[in-house]
């Protein structure tokens, strides 16, 4: 529970604000699953630099990007800051939000912790919310609020860790839950997301923290929701290999922040010459397209051509005019 005193969250399952979360209530610099996979894909110093505690020039950064995200998170769990829709007046002819008065309307209302979208995008969050709820209800299931945007907190392995669960239902049989919107939900795109921004390792750190906050171990199911229509909606559970390697990678995430907060380094990139060798596949498509002209020059004759031309040509010439 809250600290009275210092304002600091200790172990266990707490109901705070987005922004008090990202914070970081804990008493120690805490691992969040955005950190663990900054520390892994890219550097600690990358990690160093995103964490409001450890990096004194932290700002943080709200993208207008995660705008319509942050609307469908909260038209779908009930929780977090809500949104509204820019009135009118404030909008240029051409509708934009570039006009100075578009620009005060935003900033006051993100001031009073709400999200300002075009009224387009606030249908957009709402039909996205409609498709999963639908899709839930198939399911004999609903994201009642109190249950939603749960903070839960954990020290595993010596290192204090957090979790801001989307969903978390009340029946310990049932799985976390986690909304991501995205322009392709299909199961070959979302597979391909998972890969290039590592949520198997957010399943895992989210999976992991909940367990040794609160003794259950819960599977974790994602649900991609498309931002444009028809809103088509893919819920998705990663399969046991695959927790298992994620596991590998949120064991070694861990490792690196406890020595790195021990010792005060974040390193970044290696500060040497990296020699590289491009993989085969990308040699091969070489290949295969220099195989692929060499057949076509043969089978029309242009080769031949281009050699009478070459030799034809003055001295001084050197060009080829078939190149």
């Amino acid at each position: 529970m809250k600290d009275m005193f210092t304002g600091e969250l200790g172990p266990g399952l707490h109901d705070i604000s987005a922004e008090e979360y990202h914070a970081d209530p804990c008493p120690v610099p805490s691992l969040s699953s955005t950190l663990a996979r900054l520390m892994l894909n890219r550097s600690p110093r990358h990690a160093w630099t995103q964490h409001p505690r450890l990096n004194p020039d932290y700002e943080s950064k709200d993208s207008k990007a995660f705008d319509i995200g942050r609307a469908a998170h909260r038209a779908v769990l009930g929780k977090g800051g809500d949104f509204v829709a820019y009135p009118d007046h404030v909008l240029a002819k051409n509708g934009a939000a570039s006009t100075t008065a578009a620009k005060e309307w935003a900033e006051e209302m993100r001031a009073r912790g709400m999200t300002p979208v075009k009224a387009e995008e606030a249908d957009a969050a709402n039909d996205m919310a409609a498709e999963i709820m639908g899709r839930l209800a198939f399911m004999d299931m609903a994201f009642p609020p109190a249950r939603s945007e749960l903070t839960v907190i954990a020290e595993i392995d010596g290192v204090m860790c957090r979790a801001m669960i989307d969903h978390a239902p009340e029946d310990p049989r049932q799985p976390l839950w986690d909304l991501k919107t995205t322009t392709d939900a299909s199961p070959q795109a979302v597979m391909r997301a998972i890969m290039a921004y590592g949520y198997d390792i957010q399943a895992a750190h989210y999976t992991e923290v909940w367990k040794a906050a609160t003794g259950e171990e819960r599977a974790f199911q994602f649900v991609f929701v498309e931002k444009e229509a028809p809103h088509e909606c893919c819920v998705v559970r990663l399969g046991g290999d695959s927790m298992v390697m994620a596991s590998k990678r949120t064991r070694r995430a861990r490792e690196m922040w406890r020595h790195c907060l021990t010792t005060g380094q974040w390193p970044g990139y290696p500060a040497e010459i990296v020699q590289l060798e491009l993989p085969e596949f990308y040699q091969a498509r070489w290949l295969e397209r220099e195989t692929f002209e060499a057949e076509v020059k043969q089978s029309t004759g242009r080769d031949v051509l281009e050699s009478a031309y070459l030799w034809q040509a003055p001295e001084h010439q050197g060009t080829n005019p078939w190149a």
